[in-house]
């Protein structure tokens, strides 16, 4: 058994993550701002704005997963939301490695969330891989700045690793609970241009990744966590009305109503790239739901 301290733990990776590790015997604890003391599952109090941390939470602690931080497309991106983002992530990271080197923890595995927005708000046919450097965009930026903060705790601990995260595909949250409902009336459509691409992974697929990097002694550095299958929006969309046994008639949602309504943040909806899991592959992973198909068939059948 494993004692494993998740930060982001109430979110819809970190619920899915913490149910996995539990049905598999480990003892997993929470940050929260408002603990609650459950069966299963420890909760220790933490206020990042305040920079207060319970510091018995980290008590015979061997292995750390970093997965808070406020929602990206939550809000629209005025300069306090945009330096919100930033500060939940960055500052989160550095209040969990304060404490690890104060208390001279010695972890035996890190992993930190990032995501494939490092690779830039921009639609290219380019198939972008771990090596891939940021680009000049606010996502990009934030996203090379959360990944920034994990080097003082990589030192820390025996091995770690940073898992850059897709659009996740669940029944709980995310894309697809802002999707269905329109969807399941039939008046589901893609965005933009639709030629987008967007590289997405099962919620499940997601928990695997993070489970391997947590405790498989192979995995090292940067993943891309994305299934297999490229899918454009526009193929994307057509699928999930297929999938749900509705029509798809309508025409695309113009770029310019996005942005009139989200503004900068829209273009994490219009621009997507190619990202490849290829790395994944190479160290073994097998997917779950490698098809867009197969994915959407499985959540569907749960609502």
């Amino acid at each position: 058994m494993a004692i494993i301290l998740i930060s982001g733990g109430t979110g819809l990776v970190g619920k899915a993550l913490t149910k996995r590790l539990i049905t598999e015997g480990h003892e997993v604890r929470i940050l929260s701002r408002n603990p609650k003391t459950g069966h299963l599952i420890k909760s220790f109090y933490w206020n990042v704005e305040k920079n207060e941390i319970d510091e018995k939470a980290f008590h015979d602690v061997e292995y750390i997963v970093h997965l808070a931080g406020s929602g990206i497309a939550d809000k629209r991106w005025s300069v306090a939301r945009k330096q919100d983002i930033i500060d939940s992530r960055v500052n989160s990271m550095k209040l969990i490695s304060d404490v690890v080197k104060k208390k001279n923890i010695p972890l035996k595995s890190f992993v930190g969330a990032s995501a494939i927005g490092i690779y830039g708000m921009k639609t290219s046919d380019k198939i972008y891989s771990e090596t891939d450097k940021g680009q000049d965009d606010f996502l990009s930026q934030t996203c090379i700045q959360w990944e920034n903060t994990y080097q003082d705790i990589q030192t820390l601990s025996n091995k770690s690793c940073i898992v850059r995260i897709g659009v996740v595909l669940s029944e709980n949250g995310g894309a697809l609970k802002r999707l269905l409902p329109l969807f399941n009336l039939g008046l589901g459509s893609a965005v933009g241009s639709g030629k987008q691409y967007m590289p997405w992974i099962h919620i499940n697929d997601l928990v695997s990744v993070f489970h391997e990097a947590l405790f498989n002694s192979n995995y090292s550095g940067i993943y891309n966590a994305v299934s297999l299958e490229e899918t454009t929006n526009q193929s994307f969309s057509k699928q999930l009305a297929k999938s749900l046994s509705k029509p798809f008639f309508f025409p695309n949602i113009p770029a310019f109503a996005l942005k009139l309504m989200f503004g900068e943040m829209a273009n994490v909806l219009l621009e997507g790239s190619r990202v490849s899991s290829q790395k994944l592959i190479n160290n073994g992973f097998q997917f779950q739901f490698p098809t867009l198909d197969k994915a959407l068939k499985d959540i569907v059948s749960k609502k």
